[in-house]
């Protein structure tokens, strides 16, 4: 399993927004937390919304990454959507990942006409240039629902035909699987440095399934092909799930010692009070995949109100840098931080660019119930959060002599300083 450097900076919280928070801090973390470069919308509208960057580290493409929007005509290439997603996650030193190559849906019509050879010659060719264009990418859903969505022309339950090459590839051959096992072959040789993926739906939730997963997933495996197991989160499938029942779930994907990516997360809203079901849901589910060991990243299927799949998943009203976010996406926010998010304990926690100042606080690691000493003037308040960004003290006035007792459990928090003039300084403060 390669490692990649992944760059964690945007989901820290709010109380941040006064500083400038150095990209540094979030370095050699083990988990991203992502989103599609642009939600799903009727007209395929590829524009990077606004405040993107004020949620998410790493990009998937949604319908641009697909080869029947790439290719709907044959040979004629339209890469203008992956290109967008591809310069977001560039320009700003993101986790690019592509979906997807295989997959029986929305693929070209025009590759059933063809011969085997000829399918196979055309299928190599679009992996082939998404490679050469796009060398940086990390991750790649390489075949999408193997299950239940394979290449093999069978209907579709609103009566529509799946693309129709899976002979091209193999068939089901003597593994039964010999048409995976030939797509990986064709992005292991042409994207040798990328981490290989194999996505389908319905996982988490269904014992069945996940057993065929995982027995596709050692297969791959053993021949060195793949790099990760990925499973869509879409709320349908895990809406009702409890936190055990999605460990004993994340668990038994990782007894195949391979990462585990959720790939398409959404959790939707709805009934009398709908905010608060889709809050109480994301704190029920989102802590147990985001804090288990296997789990190395989050792909969430879009965010944004009447541009996502699952209407009712929504986190943010519109694409504006000030739109009005739900409560889910506020708890999101100040849940996930570099703790949680797998990052080197040996290195600062926080790493934050302020303007010199003059504050210093001490003993730092402090002792539970001591005092701690602030050194500096003007100071106006203290504010004490843990690490989830929630507040422990806060709106605190300081003696004369600058002491605060500190009476708080083990652990790491974030001292936030707010002088006379308003400005705020960030500490990193440690209790023994």
């Amino acid at each position: 399993m390669r490692k990649y450097l992944v760059i964690f900076f945007l989901m820290l919280p709010n109380f941040f927004s006064r500083a400038q928070i150095v990209k540094s801090s979030w370095e050699n973390c083990s988990k991203f937390l992502g989103n599609i470069s642009r939600d799903l919308s009727p007209n395929n509208i590829t524009t990077t919304p606004e405040n993107w960057l004020n949620y998410w580290n790493q990009v998937t493409p949604s319908n641009a990454g697909k080869w029947g929007f790439v290719e709907g005509t044959r040979d004629v290439m339209n890469w203008e959507g992956l290109d967008k997603a591809y310069k977001l996650a560039e320009d700003n030193d993101l986790f690019f990942k592509q979906h997807v190559f295989i997959w029986g849906n929305q693929q070209p019509d025009w590759i059933d006409d063809l011969s085997d050879e000829e399918k196979l010659e055309e299928i190599e060719e679009w992996i082939s240039e998404f490679c050469t264009r796009y060398p940086n990418t990390k991750q790649i859903d390489v075949v999408n629902e193997p299950r239940s969505n394979k290449p093999d022309g069978g209907q579709k339950n609103n009566g529509e035909y799946r693309a129709d090459y899976i002979s091209a590839l193999g068939g089901e051959g003597t593994t039964g699987v010999d048409w995976i096992i030939k797509a990986f072959e064709l992005a292991r040789k042409h994207c040798p440095n990328v981490d290989l993926i194999l996505n389908d739906y319905g996982i988490l939730n269904n014992q069945g399934n996940r057993n065929q997963h995982i027995s596709i997933a050692n297969i791959l495996k053993n021949k060195n092909l793949i790099d990760g197991i990925g499973v869509q989160g879409h709320s349908f499938t895990i809406e009702k799930m409890t936190a055990s029942q999605i460990k004993l779930a994340l668990d038994q994907l990782g007894s195949t010692e391979l990462p585990v990516y959720i790939t398409e997360l959404d959790i939707d809203a709805e009934g009398g009070s709908p905010e608060q079901t889709q809050f109480t849901r994301y704190q029920n589910i989102f802590p147990a995949i985001w804090e288990h060991p296997n789990v190395k990243g989050v792909t969430l299927w879009g965010y944004i109100k009447d541009n996502i799949w699952r209407e009712d998943a929504y986190l943010v009203e519109g694409d504006s840098a000030n739109a009005n976010e739900r409560p889910a996406m506020v708890w999101l926010k100040n849940y996930v931080n570099e703790i949680n998010s797998g990052c080197d304990p040996s290195g600062p926690v926080l790493s934050i660019e302020m303007e010199k100042n003059n504050f210093e606080i001490f003993p730092n690691p402090i002792q539970r119930r001591s005092n701690l000493k602030l050194k500096g003037s003007d100071i106006k308040s203290i504010i004490i959060r843990d690490i989830y960004g929630r507040k422990v003290l806060y709106d605190y006035s300081l003696n004369a002599e600058n002491y605060l007792k500190i009476d708080l459990q083990m652990g790491i928090y974030i001292l936030e300083i707010v002088d006379t003039t308003d400005k705020s300084i960030f500490k990193k403060l440690i209790v023994k």
